[in-house]
C-alpha cells in the first residue's frame, strides 16, 4: 500500500454568497491540508495549480443561482474556474504525471479532479509560447472569441464590426479577428485601447453621455457585427444602430452581473424592424472546435499578427482582488507603462528650473483621482501620454534657482521618471537638511504622510490626554503614525487593517491598544461598539463608505474626525452613500476634511518634534520599498487591492 502523502494547500474560499459587486472580504485565504494519493482504478488525477484565470461570468457563480446553466459556488468551499495546471498523480490513463492540462479547477494550490467530470486539455507546450496563455488567447477565451465571431456571427470581408469590453480577455481578440479578415473594428473600454490592438477607432464609454449618438458617429452608415459583453444601456444603443440583417453574438453582459435587478432593454422591436439575428452561445459546446482553432491561431501568435495583452497578478494571495478588479475602477497596471525617452539636462539662463535625478517615488491614494478624468477637483488629473507625477526625493543635479545648489537633496512633488525638470516656484521642493535618518523616510514620516498624520490629528482633532482614538487603514502611511501620536499623548488607540499580518503589526509593533481586520467583521457598528463601549471621541478617517457609517453610530458627543481620504470610494463609478450623518447634529460632532499643503508653513515645527522621536526609537515606521522604476506600476496599482504593509515606496537610484 503507497504511503499517503500529505500536503499544505492554500485556498480561496467563498465565504458567503455574493449581492451587488464583490468584494475581497466576500472571500478568504485559508490553509488546509490535502491527500495526494489516487485511488486504483478512479479517474482521478491531482494537479498542481500553475495560472488561474480571472473571468466576468465568475460573478454570476459567487450568486444563488437557480435554473442557470452553471452552478453556484459554494459558500466554505474553494471557488473553480479555469486555469493551466500539471498533472501530479494520475489513475487515467490519458494523463501521465507531468502532462502540463488547461481546464476547470480550483482556487487552490492542488486540485483533485475527476477526469470524467471535468474537460481537461493536455497542452503539447510550445515554448515559443506562454504558458499563462492557456488561461487566454489559448484557452477559453481565445477559443470563445473565435467561436462567437466565425461560426456565431459569419462575418465578410468589409463589414463594420463593433466589439464591447473590447479590451478584455475575448474581446481584444474579436477586434483583431475582424481586422485580419478586412473588417472596420471599433472598440468601447473605460480607456483607450485601439493603439494595441490596431482598432480603426475606440471610445471610452464613460465619457459618453449618448450612446446612440455615439455609435452613429462611429456607424453612419449602420453596424453588421456586435459582439456583445456588456448588456443594459449598450446593448439598447446598439440595437437603434444595427443594419438590416445584422449579427449579434451575446458572449456575456458583465455590467449587468451585479445589480440586484437587471437592466430592461427597450429596443427589441429592432429584432424585427431589421431582421437582426441574436444569438447567445456557451463556449463549451464548441470545443470539437480546438484543435482547428489551434492550427489558425499559434502561426499568428508566433508570426507576431496577433497581440494579446495579460495583467498577471503574483501571488495565489493576490486573488481575490485580481477577481474583484473586473468588476469596478481599480486601476490596473496595463494603464501604466514602462518606456524609455531622451531628456536634456540643461538648465536655461536666469531661469528657476532644477533638474532632478529621482532616487524614491512615494506611492499614495489620491493618486487614484488623478488616474480618471477630473472636473472641479481640487487636483488635476494626470495627463495620458505624459509621466505621472507625485511626492518623492530626488537629488539636485543643475540649478538656476539660487535657493538650490547641485548636489542638494529634496523632496516634493517630482515624475515618475528617472530625470525631472522642476520649475522651483512653481512646485513645494523642501531642502533636506538631516541625514542621518533614512533618506526614503522624507516620502513618508519626514516628508507628506508624516505632515498629514501631524496636521490631522494635533490641528484637526484638538485630542486630549485619555480620549478614545480610531484609526482606518491603521497600517498605511499615515494611519500607523496617527497611532502612534495618539499613543504618545496618553490616548487609547484603536486601528483596523485588512489582513491578519496588518493587525499583528498594528498591536504588536506599533503599539496600538487594539486593532482588528475590518474584512472578517459583517457588522461594523457593532465591532466598534466591542472596543469603544463608551464611543470614540476622535476618528481619524481615511475609509469612507460603510465605515463612516458605522463609526457616526458611535462616536461620542462633541467628538471629533478628522477626513484625511476614502480609498474604498476612488474606485467606484459611484460612491456609496453615507446614511448616518444626522448624528453630527445630534451627537454635535465636528467633521473637517484637510489638505496639507494648506499646512507646510508648519513643517519645521514638525521636523523639530519629530525627528528627536525617530532618533530616540519613539516612533516606528514600517516601509515597503519596491526596487526599480519598472515596477512603480506594480507598487501603486497594490495599494488599492491592500498587498503593502506600511508605507509604499519605490526606489529608482541609490544614488
Amino acid at each position: 500500500m503507497a504511503e499517503e502523502m500529505i500536503m499544505n494547500n492554500k485556498q480561496i474560499i467563498l465565504k458567503h454568497y455574493v449581492e451587488g459587486y464583490p468584494k475581497e472580504s466576500d472571500m478568504e485565504f485559508k490553509n488546509n491540508n490535502i491527500k495526494l494519493n489516487v485511488p486504483e482504478g478512479s479517474n482521478v488525477v491531482v494537479l498542481k495549480n500553475l495560472y488561474l484565470s480571472c473571468d466576468p461570468y465568475m460573478r454570476n457563480r459567487m450568486s444563488k443561482l437557480e435554473g442557470s446553466y452553471i452552478q453556484s459556488f459554494t459558500p466554505g468551499y474553494p471557488i473553480t474556474g479555469y486555469g493551466v495546471s500539471k498533472v501530479v498523480e494520475s489513475s487515467d490513463s490519458n494523463y501521465q504525471k507531468g502532462d502540463i492540462i488547461w481546464g476547470m479547477s480550483g482556487w487552490e494550490e492542488y486540485s483533485v479532479v475527476t477526469t470524467t467530470e471535468t474537460t481537461l486539455f493536455k497542452i503539447d507546450h510550445d515554448k515559443d509560447v506562454p504558458l499563462s496563455y492557456y488561461t487566454g488567447i489559448l484557452g477559453m477565451p481565445g477559443i470563445t472569441a473565435y467561436v462567437g465571431f466565425y461560426e456565431v456571427c459569419c462575418p465578410k470581408k468589409g463589414e463594420s464590426v463593433f466589439v464591447s469590453s473590447a479590451s478584455g480577455a475575448v474581446g481584444q481578440l474579436v477586434g483583431q479577428f475582424a481586422k485580419m479578415l478586412g473588417c472596420y473594428v471599433v472598440g468601447s473600454a473605460g480607456n483607450k485601447q485601439k493603439s494595441k490592438f490596431g482598432f480603426d477607432e475606440a471610445f471610452n464609454y464613460k465619457e459618453e453621455h449618448d450612446l446612440d449618438a455615439t455609435l452613429k458617429r462611429y456607424f453612419p452608415d449602420g453596424i453588421d457585427i456586435y459582439f456583445e459583453n456588456v448588456g443594459g444601456k449598450m446593448l439598447d444603443a446598439v440595437l437603434m444602430n444595427m443594419k438590416l440583417h445584422g449579427r449579434i453574438a451575446v458572449c456575456g453582459m458583465i455590467s449587468q452581473y451585479n445589480l440586484d435587478k437587471t437592466e430592461g432593454v427597450h429596443n427589441l422591436f429592432c429584432l424585427i424592424a431589421k431582421r437582426i439575428r441574436m444569438e447567445g452561445f456557451l463556449v463549451f459546446d464548441y470545443y470539437h472546435l480546438y484543435p482547428k482553432y489551434l492550427e489558425m491561431i499559434i502561426p499568428q501568435i508566433k508570426a507576431g499578427n496577433i497581440v494579446y495583452v495579460e495583467d498577471i497578478a503574483e501571488g495565489f494571495e493576490s486573488a481575490p482582488g485580481a477577481l474583484v478588479g473586473l468588476f469596478s475602477g481599480y486601476p490596473k497596471e496595463s494603464d501604466l507603462e514602462f518606456k524609455n525617452n531622451n531628456i536634456k539636462l540643461n538648465v536655461p539662463e536666469g531661469s528657476n528650473v532644477v533638474v532632478l535625478k529621482n532616487l524614491y517615488l512615494s506611492c499614495d491614494p489620491y493618486m487614484r483621482s488623478r488616474m480618471s478624468k477630473l472636473e472641479g477637483s481640487y487636483v488635476q488629473s494626470f495627463t495620458p501620454g505624459s509621466p505621472i507625477t507625485g511626492c518623492g526625493v530626488a537629488k539636485v543635479l543643475k540649478s538656476g534657482d539660487s535657493n538650490f545648489q547641485e548636489g542638494d537633496l529634496v523632496w516634493g512633488m517630482i515624475g515618475w521618471e528617472e530625470y525631472s525638470i522642476v520649475n522651483a516656484t512653481q512646485s513645494a521642493l523642501f531642502k533636506i537638511h538631516d541625514k542621518n535618518v533614512p533618506l526614503s523616510y522624507y516620502t513618508g514620516i519626514l516628508g507628506m504622510p508624516g505632515m498629514t498624520a501631524y496636521v490631522g490629528f494635533y490641528e484637526i482633532c484638538s485630542p486630549k490626554k485619555g480620549e478614545t482614538v480610531y484609526v482606518s487603514a491603521a497600517s498605511g502611511a499615515v494611519g500607523q503614525l496617527v497611532g502612534q501620536f495618539a499613543k504618545t499623548l496618553g490616548c487609547y488607540v484603536v486601528g483596523s487593517a485588512g489582513t491578519k499580518e496588518k493587525v499583528d503589526l498594528l498591536k504588536n509593533k506599533l503599539g496600538f491598544d487594539e486593532a482588528f481586520n475590518y474584512k472578517e467583521e459583517k457588522d461594523l457598528v457593532a465591532d466598534l461598539k466591542r472596543y469603544f463601549p463608551n464611543g470614540i471621541d476622535i476618528y481619524f478617517e481615511n475609509v469612507g463608505g460603510k465605515m463612516l457609517d458605522a463609526v457616526l453610530m458611535n462616536m461620542k458627543l462633541h467628538g471629533r474626525i478628522a477626513v484625511c481620504g476614502m480609498i474604498s470610494q476612488y474606485n467606484l463609478e459611484k460612491t456609496e452613500g453615507v446614511h448616518n450623518l444626522f448624528c453630527l447634529i445630534t451627537k454635535r460632532i465636528r467633521m473637517e476634511g484637510f489638505l496639507v499643503s494648506d499646512h507646510y508653513h508648519l513643517y519645521p515645527k514638525y521636523l523639530e518634534m519629530i525627528i528627536p522621536q525617530i532618533k530616540a526609537g519613539n516612533v516606528v515606521y514600517v516601509e515597503d520599498i519596491a526596487e526599480g522604476l519598472e515596477n512603480a506600476p506594480k507598487a501603486l496599482v497594490g495599494l488599492f487591492y491592500g498587498r503593502n504593509v506600511g508605507k509604499q515606496l519605490v526606489m529608482v537610484s541609490r544614488e
